[in-house]
């Protein structure tokens, strides 16, 4: 593993059926929550996710009118303003993992409400894991005060970015993760993001 790389193993995600009923966006015409499977999907979907994370700390700085990340350069106005005042930056990849995906494309076949339900279940494991790992990097560094997290193809951060982040965190290596030509992370149920870090002020 390449220095500097650190892995989590978050484990499985506790179920939250209201945040998988909001990451469902069902429609107006769908079936009231009572009526959908979700029971059998939650069921289905129990134990496909094991999320894991990889995550590295950079320096930043500017360069001109770009940001220097560490690891790549961008001129995002969005992102230098999320990281005003941060002299450095965590950037994080994780994943639900591929067995999520193999749930997932099961339950499509079964129905379509059953797919839908089983992407939202996916969301809500990825998320749920991502929230787990920033509270355990703000337990790592208590003297820091931590941003929320940013990802590219938020704003005007160019989905590209991403490139640079398979690369920097060896992310087919060290979590499985791999990029399409057209930008499309697999396992799907994956995220990339990057969380400022400045001193904490004094109480």
């Amino acid at each position: 593993m390449q220095e500097g790389l650190r892995l989590e193993e978050l484990g499985e995600i506790p179920f939250d059926e209201k945040e998988i009923l909001r990451y469902a966006m069902l429609p107006s015409f769908a079936s009231a929550p009572e009526e959908l499977p979700l029971r059998e999907c939650l069921a289905a979907a129990k134990g496909a996710a094991q999320c894991r994370a990889v995550w590295r700390r950079y320096p930043l700085a500017r360069d001109g009118a770009l940001l220097d990340l560490g690891f790549a350069k961008t001129d995002s106005r969005d992102l230098i303003r999320h990281l005003e005042g941060c002299a450095e930056i965590l950037l994080f990849a994780c994943t639900a993992g591929a067995e999520t995906d193999r749930r997932i494309a099961r339950a499509k076949l079964q129905s379509p409400a059953k797919g839908l339900l089983m992407h939202a279940i996916g969301a809500q494991q990825v998320e749920g894991g991502c929230d787990l790992l920033c509270r355990r990097l703000a337990e790592q560094f208590p003297d820091r005060q931590l941003t929320d997290r940013y990802s590219p193809g938020y704003g005007d951060l160019p989905l590209e970015l991403q490139r640079y982040v398979m690369e920097a965190l060896d992310c087919g290596r060290t979590v499985g993760v791999t990029l399409s030509e057209s930008l499309l992370m697999t396992p799907s149920k994956s995220v990339t993001a990057i969380i400022g870090m400045k001193e904490r002020e004094e109480a």
